[in-house]
């Protein structure tokens, strides 16, 4: 086993990047990894608060900046080409500023520079996304405070676990583990636990890196409105073979029951009982928790289902397969919750899931907000649903 200790550090703000200011920039030039480095505002904030994407490449043809949740930035979902056009000034760096302020909140971004997507190499926080690298940046607002960090509250660690799957194979497997503040001082106390699964696009890291999952822990166990407890988040992806893909994946259920869960409860100080266990995912990760944790009642207690349902001919042959862990369910008294955007494109698969609990007689909440598949919906839906946990 390897593990390594990361700490819940701040989260780094525009505000607060320590970057020369523009007028004192040297040109944009190419250096070796012989020379310093070349320091210049990757991402400023602006007065007005719309934010200026800056970039150092001197012989590019073309630099777009990509940024999915960054409003004015083009998404290339309505078949136009992604991104937002940078323009090279006088000192060769290529810039653009969006059209309108910023809302608080995490974004990631990347820039595409003669067709080649790359992270910013002035970034300091990074996502390890499945389609490469994202930096991102980060801001705050009074608007949602208990999703970001805190320098007056107990914090917790998140720690990178590794370990050997023996249902994949023997591969290498990983995951990301929050452990509550107070925790690594050693002890007999045990603690609940909540498996929390990312999006297909995602990886293990991205509930911290994006979803800023510490911070909210942090928050809430402060504030007294949410029990300590471990948060496992797991790679939700696994090796791709026929038969397996990322929805539906039993590669994954296999990982996560036979793998997983027995090396969290050998390692980590777990209450390992169902009642003090519970899962929870957005859109893949949602979908992973319809399958593999809704019919496990004898596993998790309770469950949090984001942003994902079933499409098709996916209602009845769920059903079909899962009819007895389903009417299990519906006998359990953990929460079962359900929320989506009006504007996400997987809304219309959420009545067919509700209609399957309705049938079964499981008692759930649902929750219908505004906006998208988003993380700016993934953190608001995981502050509502972590105090209903562990009660």
């Amino acid at each position: 086993m390897r593990k390594y200790m990361i700490a819940a550090s701040a989260a780094l703000c525009l505000s607060a990047i320590a970057l020369p200011a523009l007028a004192d920039v040297q040109p944009c030039e190419e250096r070796s990894f012989m020379q310093p480095p070349l320091f210049y505002p990757g991402v400023e904030k602006l007065a007005d608060g719309r934010v200026t994407f800056r970039f150092c490449a001197k012989s590019a043809k073309d630099v777009r900046v990509l940024a999915m949740e960054v409003a004015g930035v083009p998404t290339g979902l309505d078949g136009k080409p992604p991104g937002l056009a940078l323009s090279v000034d006088d000192k060769g760096y290529w810039s653009a500023t969006t059209s309108a302020p910023v809302a608080p909140g995490v974004y990631t971004y990347a820039f595409k520079v003669d067709g080649l997507r790359i992270a910013d190499p002035q970034g300091t926080r990074f996502a390890e996304s499945f389609g490469g690298p994202q930096s991102i940046f980060e801001i705050q607002g009074p608007e949602t405070p208990n999703q970001f960090y805190k320098a007056e509250v107990p914090h917790g660690l998140v720690s990178l676990v590794e370990y050997s799957s023996a249902s994949l194979g023997g591969i290498k497997r990983r995951a990301h583990v929050y452990t509550p503040p107070g925790y690594e001082a050693g002890g007999k106390e045990r603690y609940p636990v909540l498996y929390l699964v990312h999006g297909y696009s995602d990886s293990d890291d991205a509930w911290v890196q994006k979803g800023n999952a510490n911070a909210i822990l942090d928050n809430l166990i402060a504030a007294g409105k949410v029990k300590p407890m471990i948060v496992v988040m797991p790679y939700g992806h696994t090796p791709e073979r026929a038969g397996v893909q990322g929805m539906v994946n039993t590669d994954f259920g296999a990982d996560l029951h036979k793998e997983l869960i027995p090396y969290i409860d050998k390692h980590f100080r777990t209450e390992a009982a169902p009642k003090t266990r519970a899962m929870a995912g957005l859109s893949m990760g949602g979908a992973h928790t319809l399958q593999f944790g809704l019919p496990r009642p004898d596993v998790f207690g309770s469950i949090g289902v984001f942003s994902i349902g079933l499409f098709g001919d996916q209602v009845t042959a769920y059903a079909s397969a899962n009819d007895a862990g389903l009417k299990a369910r519906a006998k359990e008294k953990g929460p079962v919750f359900l929320a989506v955007g009006k504007e996400d494109f997987v809304f219309p698969s959420v009545a067919p899931v509700r209609k399957i609990m309705d049938d079964y007689g499981i008692k759930h909440e649902y929750e219908e907000s505004g906006g998208g598949h988003t993380w700016i919906n993934w953190r608001a839906y995981l502050e509502e649903f972590l105090p209903k946990l562990f009660r």
